[in-house]
C-alpha cells in the first residue's frame, strides 16, 4: 500500500497548521474532496479509498471494516510522529468510517483524537430500500445521485465518466448498506453537522449519534443541501477551534 496514494494532504498555501483534520469522504468521493476543507491553521488528511483518482486500478473496499483497517495503517505513522491536535470528520457514508476509526484509536491510542465530527448521516443501521433498488440500475443510481446534489448531470452523460463515477459510488453504497450494526460507544467528544435542506439526513435523526458517546456533544446547523458542508467549511473550523461551541449558519 502506497501511503502517498491513500492519503491526500491539503494545506492552504502560506498557512501554518496548528491542528489536523482527518477526513473520510462521502460515497464515491476521493481525496480531492478534502481540498475545500483546507484552512490556514489546519492540515487536512483525506482518506482516498481504492477505485478512484490515483487508485483507480485498485479494487474497491467491500466493507466498512476493510476501509477502516486501511485508514488505520496509513494514518498511524503520522499520528504517532507528532502531537498535533487531531479531529476526525466523516461526511455522509464517511461518517461510518470516521466513527469506527475513532473507536480503533480509542483502543490503540487513547486520547489521541480530540473530536469526532459526523456530517449528513443517520447512524446505522439505516435500511434504505429505495437505495438498494437503485444500486441495481445505472439510470436509477444516476437519478439518485443528481437529486442528492453536488454532481453535474452533464458529467454523467459520457459513458466513460459515468462509469468512473458510478463504480466507486456503488461499491461504497454497498458497503454502507451492508453495515447493519449500531455505531460503537465512544468516549470522544462529538459534533453533529446537518443542513436544513438535506432530506436524507434530518437534524433530529443525525443528532441521535449523541447516544453513542459518553462525552460532550455539539451541533452545527448549516443552510443548504446534503453537501452544504463543503460550501461553509469555515463554520466547521470555527467549531473545531472552539471545542464546546455550537455555531450555526447565519439566518437568511
Amino acid at each position: 500500500m502506497a501511503t502517498h496514494n491513500v492519503l491526500a494532504r491539503w494545506v492552504t498555501p502560506g498557512g501554518h497548521p496548528q491542528r489536523r483534520l482527518v477526513f473520510f469522504p462521502h460515497a464515491g468521493a476521493g481525496g480531492l474532496t478534502g481540498r475545500s476543507l483546507a484552512a490556514d491553521d489546519a492540515e487536512v488528511l483525506a482518506h482516498r479509498r481504492p477505485g478512484r483518482e490515483a487508485r483507480m486500478a485498485e479494487p474497491a473496499a467491500s466493507s466498512v471494516e476493510e476501509a477502516v483497517q486501511e485508514a488505520v495503517e496509513a494514518l498511524l505513522p503520522t499520528l504517532d510522529a507528532d502531537d498535533l491536535p487531531t479531529d476526525v470528520l466523516g461526511h455522509s457514508f464517511g461518517a461510518l468510517l470516521g466513527a469506527e476509526f475513532v473507536a480503533r484509536m480509542e483502543r490503540d491510542r487513547p486520547g489521541r483524537i480530540r473530536r469526532l465530527v459526523v456530517s449528513a448521516k443517520v447512524p446505522p443501521p439505516d435500511p434504505s430500500p429505495e437505495l438498494s433498488e437503485a444500486l441495481r440500475d445505472d439510470q436509477a443510481l444516476v437519478a439518485w445521485l443528481v437529486d442528492l446534489g453536488g454532481t453535474p448531470p452533464e458529467l454523467l452523460e459520457d459513458p466513460v465518466m459515468r462509469s468512473m463515477v458510478l463504480d466507486p459510488l456503488r461499491a461504497d453504497l454497498t458497503a454502507s448498506l451492508g453495515h447493519d450494526r449500531e455505531p460503537p460507544l465512544l468516549n470522544t467528544p462529538l459534533l453533529t453537522v446537518t443542513a436544513d435542506g438535506d432530506a436524507t439526513a434530518p437534524a433530529q435523526d443525525v443528532d441521535s449519534w449523541s447516544r453513542f458517546t459518553t462525552a460532550p456533544v455539539g451541533t452545527l446547523r448549516l443552510h443548504g443541501g446534503h453537501h452544504a458542508l463543503f460550501e461553509q467549511a469555515e463554520l466547521l473550523h470555527q467549531a473545531l477551534r472552539e471545542p464546546g461551541s455550537s455555531p450555526s449558519a447565519p439566518e437568511r
